[in-house]
């Protein structure tokens, strides 16, 4: 089998929540073959390598002195990464973290240290930039069809009363640090962070708001994004009231979602999709990126676009995918540690904003 023809041996550090998600798009993959998985839980790492015919570890570093790869996927908690992508790159297998990179931005510059000194490529996991509403939305946006970029804006508020608030534990974001819930500042709005600055091609030049700190009392979460090119970015998130949408202003979900009930398959009625709002001086562009949906309004009214590739989850399998050409074809990633440092570069200044009732700069 030709080296171009041959699927590239993945590894999976993490098979638990979003890791089995990633598990399920990789084996749809033409490009890759999951061929060894790796977590703490014994139980639930025998159950993942025997649904997929991998190899089954509870220690990182025995996968990777036993098994042959070209990919290391690290999926565990923002907290545990550090250390882990020191010892994948010691051992000169190209990386992918997910989001996070990390809890600080000086983590996420240590990993881009290491694997640049080990020569290995290191992907930062900025996946809203596979899901094809966003990609389309890209698209129309770079070719003018809102005009100059306005204001972009994303909030999730919601949930079932104070009572449906749930930090994630100090495990996942340790105690006095980043943190809070799942669909909240951190967990989540980091996607929008990185999305809002792809989206525009434009980066995030300030920063004010106020996120939750791990440990502490869960309040709402908000920031105000400037962007390089003059746009505003608005985040606004709060899980522990109730959704004030009408029933008319859900969407029929095609693609998999998340929300204050957790997990979603998709193929279904969802009432409260999350959206993205994207604004400009011709036009404005509404996107469901979980449900696949996307409507352009302007002048002459608002019209729904004709989206190609599959919903969410399949956006883990496109960027496996990608990941796998550059490393094939010993291309830097696309998506590298640069753009995980920016995201947490804008996190910590909305942190120091919170703190100090100023708006901050992130730092470079």
């Amino acid at each position: 089998m030709s080296n171009e023809a041959r699927r590239l041996r993945v590894g999976m550090i993490g098979v638990g929540g979003v890791g089995r998600l990633h598990l399920e798009a990789y084996r749809r993959s033409a490009a890759v073959e999951v061929t060894a998985l790796c977590d703490a839980d014994p139980e639930r790492v025998a159950d993942a390598a025997a649904a997929c015919g991998a190899a089954a570890y509870t220690g990182h570093r025995d996968m990777l002195m036993s098994e042959s790869l070209d990919i290391v996927c690290i999926l565990t908690p923002p907290a545990s990464r550090l250390g882990i992508v020191a010892d994948v790159a010691a051992a000169g297998r190209a990386i992918l973290v997910e989001k996070p990179m990390a809890t600080t931005r000086a983590d996420a510059e240590e990993m881009r240290r290491l694997c640049a000194a080990a020569g290995v490529p290191l992907s930062y996991g900025a996946s809203y930039r596979h899901l094809p509403a966003l990609k389309h939305a890209r698209g129309l946006i770079a070719a003018g069809a809102i005009g100059d970029v306005t204001l972009l804006r994303e909030d999730f508020v919601g949930g079932r009363g104070p009572s449906s608030r749930m930090a994630l534990p100090p495990w996942h974001y340790p105690e006095g640090g980043i943190g809070g819930s799942g669909m909240g500042l951190v967990d989540h709005g980091v996607h929008l962070i990185d999305a809002f600055a792809w989206l525009t091609g434009s980066p995030v030049t300030w920063a004010s708001g106020r996120g939750n700190v791990s440990g502490a009392p869960l309040e709402t979460e908000y920031a105000i994004l400037g962007l390089a090119n003059g746009a505003t970015g608005h985040l606004l998130y709060e899980d522990g009231t109730w959704p004030t949408q009408l029933p008319a202003e859900g969407q029929f979900s095609w693609g998999a979602s998340w929300d204050v009930d957790g997990y979603h398959p998709g193929g279904a009625w969802q009432a409260h999709p999350g959206s993205i709002h994207v604004h400009g001086t011709r036009g404005a562009l509404r996107i469901f990126h979980y449900a696949h949906a996307l409507y352009l309004s302007d002048a002459e009214g608002t019209r729904q676009i004709t989206l190609e590739g599959d919903p969410a989850p399949d956006h883990f399998r496109a960027q496996i995918d990608a990941f796998a050409c550059e490393v094939r074809n010993g291309l830097a990633p696309t998506s590298n540690a640069d753009a995980g440092i920016a995201a947490l570069a804008v996190l910590e200044a909305i942190y120091a904003s919170g703190a100090r009732n100023i708006r901050v700069e992130p730092q470079s």
